[in-house]
């Protein structure tokens, strides 16, 4: 198993400028395999057990410079694909999509923004902050 997920995350070396990147990320994808919750960079934090200054590190990564977001992505759509492991109806990829959204109280933590949600009860309020968690299957 250790093999097979290293050989796969050596494909995404090219997207990164330097090899720390590279390996930041490494981590940063087996965190997201290992850890039994997901509440960020926090859920990392608690998997690796870092202290303050690795949860800078990791919020670093996410706004770094030492790769291009759009060569990221279509690494990882690549990757994807390879794998063939989709469901197929006529010759096409059936995709499956869900989100959910995070309520946060943080104004500057990454990705935060207002969401509406119109409910029958006025003791909600119509607008709150939030983190939105989407992924896509096949």
């Amino acid at each position: 198993m250790q093999h097979y997920i290293y050989c796969n995350l050596k494909g995404f070396q090219r997207v990164f400028s330097r090899s720390s990147t590279w390996l930041l990320f490494c981590a940063i994808v087996i965190g997201f395999m290992g850890t039994g919750e997901m509440i960020g960079v926090t859920s990392l934090c608690r998997f690796w057990l870092l202290d303050e200054a690795g949860y800078y590190r990791l919020l670093h990564f996410f706004r770094s410079k030492a790769y291009v977001y759009g060569e990221l992505l279509n690494a990882w759509q690549n990757f994807v694909a390879w794998q063939d492991q989709s469901v197929k109806v006529a010759g096409r990829a059936v995709l499956i999509g869900d989100h959910t959204a995070a309520v946060k109280d943080g104004r500057k933590m990454p990705g935060v923004v207002s969401m509406h949600e119109s409910s029958e009860t006025q003791s909600k309020p119509s607008y709150f902050r939030a983190q939105c968690w989407g992924a896509l299957a096949s």
